[in-house]
């Protein structure tokens, strides 16, 4: 059973990691309180010995052992020394993580994964922590899901934000990105290495790995992206190939390069274009004639009501008024006008649209706000150097005078002009400040791409026109541009694995690197057979964290197992993760489990030495800045993190169905009695 700090333990203002600066910074859910796993960890490893668990993990804050460079906090140690022993206890093995996505703020400061002395800043972190603890601890993860670290320094082109810290601004060229990936992968292989030999000093016993994110994709697939790697043996070839994870191959066409037009994201829009950080807020509110009685929006049922074709208003109405008679118009002023002449009884739009149109004396807006949602602007998927740029813009932190650079910044910057979508007319002599405030956005976005005022042209659409705007024929295309680009370059590739066997260029995986590892980690959620390749788009989808639209393959686990035992025949083999959130395609977290659990028994029926195999996880938890809810939760045992102040951890179906697993599968592997 499973859990980790980031996610699990309450945040403390004091020792922030800095995930939680990344967080806040990128407006994603905070941890908060998590699961309070730092007080509560009794509890939750009662549960584990409960379900009949015969290992543990749990994983080391490094912020809060070592707070300042180079001081440790022995309070801190002790504690993980309690909890490991309580482990023990219970009758389990612990099993640490040493870095788990997080790192201190101070690490961070001085140049983070990718200075040069971050392998030493690592292992002297380690050793204070294998003092602390390594007589009790056989296993130890040295890094979490080390494959999934380079995506905190390069930003796939299909994604709007970076999966993981430490992110990076638009005055990081597509070159300074790779290179600064690159060097992380070298870091990672150095600091392992370290850790493993201070570690072994302690207990020459214990054994260390690493559980990358395994993907489950057709054999023959899964060979050509690892071969493509081998041979990638020069900083050259590794940008030439990488380059498409970060750009599509083909530059979107579109008629306008940002719409800027009180644009609430959603979860359908994101789907078809990226959107920014948000700058505004919109507010919706109900226009009413004068003296007619209505007082709220449910007064409307079985009434007619106008909302602008295109904005978001319908859904707000079929939330609050669901027995309603939706009407659309294509512009505001036509809503307006149909409900003075009484053809509706009530319009839904935007309180600052309203304002800007203008209300007759027979009309009036109620007070009641029906809803409130973030504003961004839009940009055109593929276009991450664009879109970096307008995130900087917005937040403020792009110091005058930087240069910015990029496949479609340039492409503007040689068109002469940007081309800006808006929804009313930027020459209208009255304006709302905030419809101004847009306006300034986007010359403020324009003066950083030409170093001067005066080169934005804009260009009025409907409301209904302005996803359409970004969208160019390739649309139809992107799930297999995002095949092209996971294939041909080392980031998607099995390259912890393959510096482990000796495979990766030393460009990567310095010599001395290789082997260093005492048995085979590896994470396994999500996968796709030789028959569906039609939904390789959605697997990797899933791999940055999008699990609602997942797909579930459980011989992809089988799959990868018996690669790795091809690869490492002497090693044993742990699952150091496999779970489910609520429900992924069309399989419940019970199906997903026991579906899993039986390959992993397969694999050892011909003779795989699986030796381990780790549930994620023990309790809801907070699923690395994602809103909490089914789509986020993978936890045996549930707890409503957002609204229960008790945190109880509540058994679900598949807490049961485990226990059972558990209880089947130890009766096969119990010795026959002996004869009479």
């Amino acid at each position: 059973m499973a859990t980790a700090d980031h996610q699990a333990e309450a945040f403390d203002s004091t020792l922030p990691d800095f995930r939680d600066e990344w967080e806040r910074l990128a407006g994603q859910t905070l941890r908060g309180k998590a699961t309070d796993f730092w007080n509560r960890y009794p509890e939750d490893i009662g549960l584990a010995r409960d379900l009949g668990c015969k290992i543990f993990r749990f994983s080391i804050a490094w912020s809060r052992v070592e707070p300042a460079p180079s001081r440790y906090d022995t309070s801190a140690l002790e504690h993980y020394r309690q909890i490991a022993s309580a482990i023990c206890d219970a009758g389990m093995l612990p099993l640490v993580t040493l870095h788990h996505f997080t790192w201190p703020v101070h690490v961070q400061e001085r140049g983070g994964m990718i200075s040069k002395n971050f392998p030493i800043w690592y292992q002297a972190y380690v050793a204070q922590v294998v003092e602390a603890i390594g007589d009790l601890v056989p296993y130890w993860i040295s890094f979490n899901e080390p494959n999934l670290l380079v995506y905190g320094y390069v930003k796939p082109w299909w994604q709007e934000t970076y999966l993981v810290p430490p992110g990076g601004g638009p005055e990081l060229t597509l070159s300074m990105q790779l290179d600064r990936a690159a060097q992380l992968v070298r870091n990672i292989f150095v600091g392992h290495r370290l850790a493993r030999e201070t570690i072994h000093r302690k207990n020459p016993a214990a054994k260390v790995g690493a559980n990358p994110f395994v993907l489950g994709l057709p054999t023959a697939l899964q060979w050509c992206i690892d071969f493509v790697a081998t041979r990638t043996r020069s900083k050259k070839q590794f940008e030439r190939r990488s380059k498409i994870v970060a750009e599509p191959p083909v530059p979107p066409p579109t008629s306008v390069d940002l719409v800027i037009a009180q644009f609430a994201p959603t979860r359908e829009r994101a789907a078809k274009v990226a959107f920014s950080k948000s700058y505004d807020e919109s507010i919706e509110r109900l226009v009413v004639r004068k003296r007619s009685g209505v007082t709220k929006l449910a007064d409307l049922n079985g009434h007619r009501v106008g909302y602008v074709r295109g904005s978001v208003a319908n859904r707000t109405l079929a939330r609050l008024a669901p027995g309603c008679l939706p009407r659309p118009f294509e512009t505001h002023h036509n809503g307006l006008e149909a409900l003075e002449a009484g053809w509706i009884d009530g319009f839904l739009a935007d309180e600052v649209r309203i304002t800007h149109v203008g209300l007759s004396d027979s009309l009036e807006m109620l007070d009641d706000p029906l809803d409130q949602r973030d504003c961004a602007v839009a940009v055109a998927r593929g276009n991450p150097d664009l879109l970096n740029l307008v995130n900087a813009v917005v937040a403020g932190n792009l110091p005058a005078g930087t240069p910015v650079h990029g496949r479609s910044i340039d492409a503007i910057r040689s068109r002469g002009h940007l081309r800006v979508g808006v929804t009313f007319d930027p020459n209208a002599d009255s304006l709302p400040e905030r419809l101004k405030k847009e306006l300034e956005l986007a010359e403020q976005v324009g003066e950083r791409i030409f170093g001067r005022a005066g080169c934005v042209e804009f260009e009025l659409l409907r409301m209904d026109e302005r996803v359409n705007s970004l969208r160019s024929w390739l649309h139809f295309f992107e799930p297999v541009l995002k095949v092209c680009s996971v294939l041909g370059t080392i980031l998607n590739s099995n390259w912890w694995h393959l510096g482990m066997a000796g495979r990766l260029p030393e460009l990567f995986c310095p010599k001395e690197c290789a082997g260093q590892q005492d048995f085979v980690g590896l994470d396994y959620y999500w996968g796709i057979d030789s028959f569906e390749l039609h939904r390789v788009h959605q697997l990797i989808d899933a791999s940055m964290s999008r699990f609602d639209d997942a797909p579930v393959d459980s011989p992809g686990l089988l799959r990868a197992l018996s690669r790795l035992h091809r690869w490492f025949p002497d090693k044993e083999i742990l699952i150091i993760e496999n779970g489910c959130i609520e429900e992924a395609d069309n399989h419940t977290r019970e199906q997903y489990l026991r579906s899993h659990i039986r390959e992993v028994t397969r694999a050892r029926a011909i003779g795989i030495p699986v030796a381990g195999y780790i549930c994620w996880s023990i309790t809801s938890n907070r699923e690395w800045g994602l809103q909490f809810g089914p789509a986020s939760d993978f936890g045996l045992y549930h707890i409503d993190l957002d609204n229960d102040p008790a945190l109880k951890r509540v058994p679900t179906a598949s807490s049961e169905m485990y226990k059972q697993v558990i209880r089947e599968e130890s009766a096969d592997e119990a010795p026959a009695p002996s004869q009479p």
